[in-house]
């Protein structure tokens, strides 16, 4: 059985792209996001997803999360967006129950490939999954 979880709350990143120095600037992406979840095993989680940028642009994502003892979720997301690829490790926390909560968390520096390449990005994100998101369940 696959569990639709979608979200319609923004992903915000902040990427510092490394260029010569007068070319050398942030950037602020920001953008949608659905996702569903893939598996579980061994208490890991593992997510696939699409980016919708405010512009249309689309882009997909894959991350694994895991509930710690402490309550917080670890993980690590790879953005695949047609610039090139970011990837950052996560820590969130969040409070529901399989049909339905809320979230949100913040991305420890990452690096990227592509236009990221070199880049240093941050970033943050909060949103809903279940009964709680507008897109309720994956259906719009």
């Amino acid at each position: 059985m696959l569990k639709i979880f979608a979200t319609a709350t923004a992903l915000s990143l902040l990427v510092g792209l490394p260029a010569p120095a007068a070319l050398a600037a942030e950037q602020m992406l920001k953008f949608k996001l659905a996702y569903f979840l893939l598996e579980q095993k061994d208490g890991e989680n593992h997510f696939m997803g699409v980016t919708i940028a405010p512009d249309g642009t689309l882009g997909t994502k894959e991350f694994w999360s895991r509930r710690g003892d402490d309550g917080v979720m670890r993980g690590h997301s790879t953005y695949y967006l047609p610039q090139g690829t970011i990837n950052l490790t996560m820590t969130a926390e969040g409070a529901g129950t399989t049909t339905g909560g809320r979230f949100k968390g913040k991305y420890d520096p990452g690096s990227g490939a592509g236009a990221f390449a070199g880049a240093t990005v941050t970033g943050a994100f909060e949103g809903a999954w279940g009964d709680q998101s507008p897109l309720k369940n994956g259906i719009m």
